[in-house]
């Protein structure tokens, strides 16, 4: 009864999950998932294997459902992330003053970093240490150049500069520069994914194109393993896919760049 309630949740968190995704996407892990069950009819598999490939495709959707997901997520929180440090900058050239900047730009923001940025502006309305309030949010996100930046503002707060806006300036090419670099490396990632489903395909057809040629012969009437072989192809084929879906799925921020973690 255990198992059973566990196989419930993970349906049930599969459908929300799917829920989530555009339709374009659905369509497209549909595809990518049912396409091998085509190809099982095509080349004749028998009934029990067509059924466990059946089976297999059923039990790794939410998988591929997750990863696409998970992808989607990281790309709205990463654009929600460099939106606001960009805001956030050009607030602060006007008005050099954390709180007024916060309170200008954190309308714009959702879900977890609105969160966070409401806990900045709380701790800052209670008073106390500026600094304290400002590590909660750095350590949310904390990426190198978002930590470069809230410090350089602390320290404008606090003691003053006359090159201000040269400082900023450069925070902000930076985050130009970290934008158009983890844009940039997603859409590789993504042109990969594309050419294992393109090699994906192409192999399909020329399994079917010597498929094709063996019934012509007769010579596969001969073959006891042909079943057992076409199956394990055709999984490896599945299994290729969600390989190549969940690498896409990464985080958009490089952990190696994470370097305030522990301020």
């Amino acid at each position: 009864s255990m198992m059973l309630k566990m196989r419930k949740i993970n349906l049930k968190q599969a459908i929300e999950n799917l829920k989530r995704i555009s339709i374009t996407q659905q369509l497209r892990l549909l595809l990518e998932l049912f396409i091998a069950i085509v190809f099982s009819v095509l080349f004749g598999l028998e009934l029990p294997y067509t059924l466990a490939l059946f089976i297999i495709a059923l039990f790794l959707s939410p998988y591929f459902i997750r990863y696409q997901l998970k992808y989607q997520q990281e790309e709205k929180a990463f654009f929600e992330l460099t939106d606001f440090c960009q805001q956030f900058v050009a607030a602060f050239k006007q008005h050099p003053k954390i709180y007024a900047a916060l309170i200008e730009c954190k309308d714009v923001s959702q879900n977890k970093l609105l969160s966070t940025l409401n806990k900045w502006v709380e701790g800052l309305e209670k008073g106390g240490y500026p600094k304290i309030h400002a590590q909660a949010f750095i350590r949310e996100y904390p990426h190198f150049i978002v930590g470069n930046l809230v410090h350089l503002m602390l320290a404008v707060e606090e003691y003053g500069a006359s090159n201000t806006s040269e400082g900023l300036e450069i925070i902000q090419d930076d985050l130009e520069d970290w934008i158009e670099d983890t844009y940039s490396f997603k859409q590789t990632q993504l042109a990969t994914k594309r050419r294992i489903e393109l090699l994906a395909l192409m192999a399909l057809g020329i399994a079917y194109f010597s498929h094709s040629m063996l019934f012509k012969t007769r010579e596969i009437d001969t073959l006891s393993f042909y079943h057992l072989t076409v199956f394990l192809f055709l999984v490896l084929i599945i299994v290729t896919l969600l390989m190549a879906q969940k690498a896409l799925s990464t985080a958009w921020m490089d952990k190696q760049e994470m370097i305030w973690k522990e301020s």
